[in-house]
C-alpha cells in the first residue's frame, strides 16, 4: 500500500482549513464537498508525507474550529502551519491568499 499524502484544503468564504491524509486525495476532497456549504480549494497535496498530520494537528490545535468539527481549524490559524509543510504550497496558491474573501459569482 502507498503512503498516504498530507493535504491541506481551504473553504470558500470562512476560510477555515483543514489538514488531512489519504491515499487518494482527490476522492478525498469529493467527499468532504459534499457535506461542505461552500467551496472547497486544494493548497497542497505532499506526496508521502501523511505521516506529518498529528504534528500539525498539535501545532494548530489553539486554532481548532468549534462548528466545523474534527480536523478543521480557523483561518487565523495558517500563519501556524510548520515552515517545512508552508514551504511546500505552490507559488500559485501563496500569491491569492484572500482568494475565499471574495464573493461566488453564480
Amino acid at each position: 500500500m502507498a503512503p498516504d499524502d498530507l493535504y491541506l484544503i481551504q473553504m470558500a468564504v470562512t476560510g477555515d482549513f483543514k489538514v488531512g491524509r489519504s491515499n487518494n486525495v482527490k476522492r478525498r476532497i469529493r467527499e468532504l464537498q459534499t457535506g461542505c456549504p461552500h467551496p472547497l480549494r486544494i493548497l497542497l497535496v505532499a506526496k508521502g508525507l501523511g505521516h506529518q498530520e498529528r504534528m500539525v494537528h498539535r501545532e494548530l490545535r489553539t486554532y481548532r474550529c468549534r462548528v466545523m468539527k474534527g480536523e478543521w481549524f480557523r483561518e487565523e490559524g495558517m500563519g501556524y502551519i510548520p515552515v517545512h509543510i508552508w514551504n511546500l504550497v505552490p507559488m500559485e496558491i501563496l500569491e491569492d491568499p484572500d482568494w475565499w474573501k471574495r464573493p461566488r459569482r453564480g
